[in-house]
């Protein structure tokens, strides 16, 4: 019964005027549209009431009048919701590479329409067969009926062909763009194709998305590959490695273009010529300037990107490695404080902390089910024993293996979950925008 009421809930704010100007105007038309038939419907009884036509025939006129009401009622409806932002945004290029290509199928399509109808409708003009006015509602009907058509195949692939899995592929890469903090970071979406001897198979795509942290709006994005691997920011550009075609590059955080490539590099650093490595594993950024690398020859170099200096010394080891190889005083201070959670909360489950520093109001997230691989964010105020907010992060149940990147600030939190990325107030746990990497939005 909820459903109902609500799906008639959502039906009746359509209705309604906001302050949307295409909203408005489409609801104009239909609002006219369904006030000009029955007043068409009058005319004509009357002229047939002139005739002396039989009832019978005006019965007929009359539910041939409610039928064609109802479809343009729902017509129109359909045509309303279309015309919604959210609906609106499938006509735009998500970044992805199967939208790409489906946008460019219908734009092909409506351009092959076009070329079809208009030099029909200008040949019956000047042989009079129709006038300027019955032409333009033609084509008026005709960019309705396309932009409704294809609006429906937008929906239908995007519900039909839905990924199954949408998960981080890097880590998370911030840093600041003319005083504005940015995100980097690279994501894959798996989706099924079909089933071969019982066994499903899948398609997968890549894609690097920029957002700016602050608005949560998408400032570039780029289809990536299966074996690119985002390692970072340096003063050079987002440092790139792709291992299928033995390569690295930087690009450029502005536009997400490839600003500079290998040849550029081994330019700077010649002494690094067949002796590059293009494993992730291999790499560590720690600073615009300095990137420390595990060569082919299995020495360990530290480079100064702003110099060109180049350094070989076996301890740069410990800057590569990734696992901590003992136990140290920051370990075990949250480690410490890991198991005082636990015990001023038994109920929670899988807890981790967000931040490394003891804070009086901690940050986690944690498991509601021991089944459920979502993820809760939550602050707890460890001296009151108080459970200040809490926060679902709204990775797809299906998202059993994806990892949750979490980041804090003074003011906000700022998730990863894959599929989503969120911007949380840290006093009081309101989501301020949530971005679908698979929307683009």
């Amino acid at each position: 019964m909820d459903i109902i009421t609500n799906f008639f809930e959502k039906w009746l704010i359509l209705l309604n005027f906001n302050t949307n100007i295409i909203h408005n105007t489409a609801l104009i038309i239909l609002y006219l549209r369904l006030l000009y038939l029955p007043i068409k419907m009058i005319y004509i009884l009357a002229k047939k009431r002139n005739e002396e036509t039989e009832p019978s025939s005006i019965i007929k006129i009359f539910k041939k009048l409610i039928i064609i009401l109802f479809f343009n009622f729902l017509l129109g409806s359909a045509l309303l919701k279309f015309l919604q932002p959210n609906y609106l945004i499938n006509w735009m290029p998500t970044g992805w590479r199967s939208d790409y290509i489906l946008l460019a199928v219908i734009a092909a399509l409506v351009i092959l329409l076009l070329f079809i109808f208009i030099p029909r409708q200008i040949y019956q003009l000047k042989k009079k067969e129709q006038t300027l006015g019955k032409m333009f509602f033609k084509f008026s009907s005709f960019l309705i009926t396309v932009f409704f058509v294809f609006s429906c195949l937008l929906w239908g692939f995007s519900g039909l062909f839905a990924p199954k899995r949408i998960e981080l592929e890097s880590p998370v890469v911030l840093f600041d763009l003319k005083g504005k903090p940015i995100s980097v970071v690279k994501i894959s979406k798996t989706t099924p194709n079909g089933t071969e001897n019982g066994i499903t198979t899948n398609s997968k795509g890549f894609l690097i998305s920029a957002i700016d942290l602050h608005t949560g709006k998408k400032l570039w994005s780029r289809i990536s590959t299966w074996q690119e691997y985002l390692i970072g920011e340096t003063s050079e550009g987002l440092l790139v490695l792709n291992n299928k075609k033995k390569t690295l590059y930087f690009i450029d955080p502005k536009t997400g273009k490839k600003q500079a490539d290998e040849k550029d590099f081994l330019h700077k650093f010649p002494v690094l010529a067949d002796n590059l490595s293009y494993m992730y594993t291999d790499y560590s950024i720690k600073g615009p300037n300095k990137v420390y690398l595990y060569g082919l020859d299995g020495r360990y170099f530290k480079l100064n990107l702003a110099t060109n200096e180049i350094k070989e010394d076996p301890s740069y080891a410990d800057k590569i490695r990734t696992l901590p190889v003992g136990w140290d005083e920051r370990v075990a201070g949250v480690e410490k404080r890991s198991d005082k959670i636990k015990k001023l909360y038994p109920e929670l489950m899988g807890v981790r902390l967000v931040e490394s520093k003891p804070v009086e109001k901690q940050l986690i997230v944690y498991q509601k089910k021991r089944n459920d691989n979502r993820q809760t964010l939550a602050l707890l105020d460890l001296t009151k024993r108080d459970l200040i907010w809490e926060q679902l992060l709204d990775a797809p149940l299906e998202n059993a293996t994806t990892s949750l990147e979490v980041f804090a600030d003074t003011k906000f939190v700022y998730a990863w979950t894959g599929r989503y990325q969120y911007k949380i107030n840290k006093e009081t746990g309101k989501v301020v925008y949530q971005y679908d990497y698979k929307l683009g939005k």
